[in-house]
């Protein structure tokens, strides 16, 4: 590959991300047609314009920041470059509340396993954590809050009401404010969901319909996945400074 391409490569990168550094230059010299395939992908992905340049660094950003992820540097980067692109602290911090949401997922999905071994005993559910009156209030206090309800968190409320109360207050107090938008926030919700590190199917499910009823085009939510399957790249460009050069 002649150097012409290498400096061809490096402006597509910078233009696509709003950054370079010594560790991409490392990359892309030992692997210069890897890094040319990442930038195909990138350059559907970043480049396709049905989300405003801020809205990429969110998604960027909310999946790096993610706790399935944690990736300090490209937290940092992706600040940088929504901040770049015009985004206030609001909006940024906004972000970050959607994204440390995700723990609940071990919630989700634990609790309908303990409620079907309890039941494999021969226990009754009902008898154990049954449907009553603290039940429907903190129903009807999550969708007012979030806007929305599915039968999905049925079985969280039941067996600990207290408990999915104090997750309703956590998880709406990005909704209670108004930096970003609904379809935005639906948006990121998605993208942590979808992340290869978490891939959390009934979560993608309910959040994209809720993105597509706030708004958001098919095209828009179609952006936001393939955003996130690009992360993919930060095992190549966090491993490259710590490998032999020869």
């Amino acid at each position: 590959m002649v150097e012409k391409s290498y400096g061809a490569l490096k402006v597509e990168f910078e233009r696509l991300h709003g950054f370079w550094g010594d560790g991409l230059e490392l990359a892309l010299r030992q692997a210069p047609d890897f890094f040319a395939g990442y930038l195909s992908m990138a350059r559907v992905a970043l480049g396709a314009g049905h989300l405003e340049p801020k809205v990429c660094d969110f998604v960027m950003l909310a999946a790096s920041a993610s706790v399935t992820h944690l990736n300090p540097e490209a937290t940092r980067l992706h600040i940088q470059g929504a901040l770049r692109h015009g985004a206030t602290r609001a909006e940024i911090s906004e972000v970050l509340q959607i994204a440390s949401v995700l723990g609940i997922h071990a919630y989700m999905t634990g609790v309908p396993i303990l409620l079907e071994e309890i039941s494999s005993m021969g226990a009754s559910i009902d008898d154990t954590f049954p449907l009553d009156e603290k039940f429907e209030k903190v129903k009807a206090g999550f969708a007012q809050e979030r806007g929305y309800w599915s039968d999905e968190l049925q079985s969280m409320v039941r067996t600990s009401p207290e408990f999915f109360e104090g997750y309703t207050d956590f998880s709406s107090a990005p909704w209670r404010s108004a930096a970003l938008t609904p379809m935005v926030k639906e948006l990121l919700y998605v993208a942590i969901d979808v992340d290869t590190t978490h891939l959390f199917e009934s979560g993608v499910r309910i959040h994209v319909r809720n993105a597509l009823r706030y708004g958001a085009t098919p095209a828009q939510v179609l952006q936001v996945m393939q955003i996130t399957s690009c992360l993919g790249m930060q095992s190549f460009l966090m491993a490259v400074p710590h490998t032999p050069a020869h």
